[in-house]
């Protein structure tokens, strides 16, 4: 596991696009993902101005050369991140991957002064809410968020994290 970086922009964007075939559309995860919208935000222009943003820090896994998983986390206010992204593909699922990444990421939030780390999932995607529930997230609200044309019921869980700063 490690932080992106910029070379990493054309490798994230293949990972990116596979991981959404694998999936296959409408999966989980994926809700309101078009094949348009993979598209574009799988481009390296797009992902090298994300992994250059300083209000978000995107991680990957990688085996054998390629990135197999992400996760990102942004800052949504002083004290609070959003783990705003985690994709591991199906191929390596179970692999424990997704478990280290979410370890790192909550490492990083922790280490860059973050309290406490949001989620939002889809209300019926009951396998990554028992994953963030894992991990020590605990539901803390139910929202509706835009997703394209659609409307998305989400579940909102977070972490309060230790060693930021306390």
């Amino acid at each position: 596991m490690r932080i992106a970086r910029k070379t990493d922009a054309k490798a994230l964007g293949v990972f990116l696009t596979r991981a959404w075939k694998e999936a296959g559309p409408g999966a989980l995860g994926f809700t309101g993902a078009t094949e348009d919208v993979i598209r574009e935000i799988s481009l390296a222009d797009f992902l090298v101005q994300r992994i250059a943003d300083p209000k978000l820090r995107i991680m990957v896994a990688d085996a054998g050369g390629d990135i197999v998983g992400f996760a990102s986390i942004r800052a949504e206010g002083p004290r609070t991140a959003e783990l705003s992204g985690m994709v591991v593909l199906q191929s390596v699922s179970g692999s424990g991957i997704g478990s280290r990444l979410i370890q790192r990421a909550l490492r990083l939030a922790a280490g860059l002064g973050f309290k406490i780390v949001t989620v939002r999932t889809e209300v019926f995607n009951e396998r990554a809410i028992g994953f963030y529930k894992r991990n020590g997230f605990i539901e803390s609200a139910r929202a509706t968020e835009k997703v394209g044309r659609m409307k998305v019921p989400v579940r909102v869980l977070r972490k309060v994290i230790k060693g930021a700063g306390s």
